[in-house]
């Protein structure tokens, strides 16, 4: 005689029960407000960066077009001194801007001043303001998976490498270009010219990739 086959398993998926799930959507929806109250915070408080304490700056505003046509960036770009921001950094995507802090221009050459105009105008060229907003976006709503902020961190590494590349083909041979401090602080003069997103150490790493 023949033995009948034995039954075949059926794999399901564990499902919570009731009682959590309700517990864990009020927790994501908590997490997800929590984090996107804090990209409205950081947004609100870049768009009152350029009203507080800012000014024209009419000598890198000739810089900075000169270079916006040599990236092929057809949107005019202002450059604004800013007393408020830590570090340099683009404001908006429609009619961007660039913001400056007065320790930057107080401790840097006009060659690596003009390598920083090019770095951020390489953010503008490849639309990085509006990406990253998309990008915390995205964060907000997987705030619970390491992966998510670990990709993200790995994007985000990869973006200022990119603006690096761009900004060196922009202002011309690597080889010229020595990323220090014209008068350095007597602390940590090396996070002067980008005290924020470690700005230096990515463009000494894009000159040794040429």
């Amino acid at each position: 005689d023949v033995s009948p086959p034995p039954p075949r398993r059926e794999f399901r998926l564990p499902v919570p029960d009731a009682r959590h799930l309700k517990w864990i959507v009020t927790a994501w929806l908590a997490g997800v407000l929590l984090m996107s109250a804090r990209l409205l915070g950081g947004w609100t408080f870049a768009r009152r960066l350029l009203r507080k304490n800012v000014a024209p700056l009419d000598q890198w505003q000739d810089v900075a077009d000169r270079l916006r046509e040599r990236l092929d960036i057809r949107r005019a770009v202002r450059v604004l001194e800013s007393a408020a921001a830590a570090a340099p950094s683009v404001v908006g995507w429609l009619r961007p801007v660039i913001l400056l802090p007065v320790s930057v221009l107080s401790g840097l050459t006009p060659r690596q001043v003009e390598i920083l105009i090019a770095h951020e105008l390489a953010h503008v060229r490849r639309h990085d303001y509006l990406v990253n907003l998309l990008q915390s976006a995205l964060e907000s709503l997987l705030f619970y998976h390491p992966a998510v902020w670990w990709l993200s961190a790995r994007v985000r590494e990869e973006r200022e490498l990119c603006c690096d590349d761009l900004a060196i083909r922009a202002t011309g041979d690597p080889r010229n270009v020595h990323l220090q401090p014209e008068h350095p602080a007597p602390a940590s003069p090396k996070r002067v010219v980008h005290a924020a997103s470690e700005q230096e150490p990515r463009v000494v790493r894009s000159h040794r990739r040429f």
